[in-house]
Order: structure tokens, then sequence, then C-alpha cells
């Protein structure tokens, strides 16, 4: 299959799933919409599934990827103090923001159930690597590591995927900002006595 046909399958799917939800596309309708025979759809999917976990997982992969920069926090304490988006954020959030209105869809209704559970992985296996680099846990030895990497993806989680649902209504850059904004609220919240 050229990598034309390949896309127009892919494109056509995504717009079916948006239309009806993913348990209601079917392989037939599928070929129908794309103009081609399912024989051909046969050839390089098994089936709906994995055509859908292939998506999935390009999405996943590429942002495993970008979610390796290296995340300083004084660095990131002081573009906080500046009131200016922490570049590496953005490099992240640039890469959701390009791929958004997909991982809307697979998050929403009309996905597949088991992708929210994948991302929350992906997002937690990163922060777990970033904060363990920054000694994080050694600063911290009373909160158990898992704990803190389930608290950071769960901030930056809320946060993309709330900004993902009403449309992206911020640049990367802004919501950077509201990001570092939340994160060093939450240190202020209680002071320490």
């Amino acid at each position: 299959m050229s990598a034309g046909t390949r896309a127009l399958i892919e494109e056509n799917f995504l717009q079916l799933m948006e239309q009806e939800g993913f348990h209601k596309v079917s392989v037939r309708n599928l070929a129908l919409r794309t103009h081609i025979n399912r024989g051909t759809f046969y050839l390089h999917f098994t089936d709906k599934y994995d055509l859908l976990e292939q998506l999935q997982r390009e999405i996943l992969s590429g942002l495993e990827q970008v979610m390796v920069v290296k995340i300083v926090r004084e660095e990131m304490s002081e573009y906080y103090l500046k009131g200016l988006p922490y570049p590496p954020l953005v490099h992240i959030l640039k890469y959701l923001q390009q791929h958004g209105e997909r991982i809307r869809l697979f998050l929403g209704a009309k996905g597949e159930a088991g992708f929210p559970g994948q991302l929350r992985e992906v997002v937690k296996r990163s922060f777990y690597r970033k904060l363990e680099m920054n000694g994080v846990f050694a600063d911290h030895p009373a909160v158990p590591p898992e704990y803190l990497a389930a608290h950071s993806a769960a901030v930056f989680l809320g946060i993309t995927e709330e900004w993902l649902h009403s449309g992206m209504p911020y640049t990367p850059e802004e919501l950077a900002v509201i990001y570092n904004e939340v994160l060093f609220m939450q240190a202020t919240l209680i002071p320490r006595a």
C-alpha cells in the first residue's frame, strides 16, 4: 500500500470515529468511504483495532520522545518568577497541540477505553525519570517515588486534558505559563511552620 493510501485510510478512519464513535466503525464502511476494497485494508491492518492501536502507539511513542527533554526545577522557577514560558515545557505542549485533535478524539467518549490509561502511564514514566534525575526523590524521602510521579503526572494531565477538551484556547506558550503558575501555587498553598 502506498503511503498515500495508508494516510487516506487513517484520515477516513478518524473522521468515522469522530462521527460515529470507534465501536460503530466497520472495515466495510471505512473501505467504502476510502474507495478501496476491504482486501486492500486487510493487506496492512488486521482489523480496526490494529489500525487504532498503530495510530495510538505513534502518538504515545512520539510523546515519550518529546518528554525526554531535560527539565531543571531551578531554571523552571526562574521562568516562573519572570512570568515567562519555560522552553522545554513549551516543546512538549507544541507536540500535544500538533496532535491535539487525535489525542482529544482518543481520550473522548468516541474513542477506545484503553487510551487514557496508556497516556497516563507514558506521562507517569516520563515524570518518574525527570524527578529521579533532578533529585526530587532524595529531597522528599517520606513520599514514595511512585506517588510523587503519579502526582506530577496527574497535574500535567489534568491541565493538558482540559486544554485539549476545551479546544486549545491558549497557545503552548500561554499554557506553559499557566502550568507553572499552578505548579508553584501548590507550593505556597500551605506554608511550612
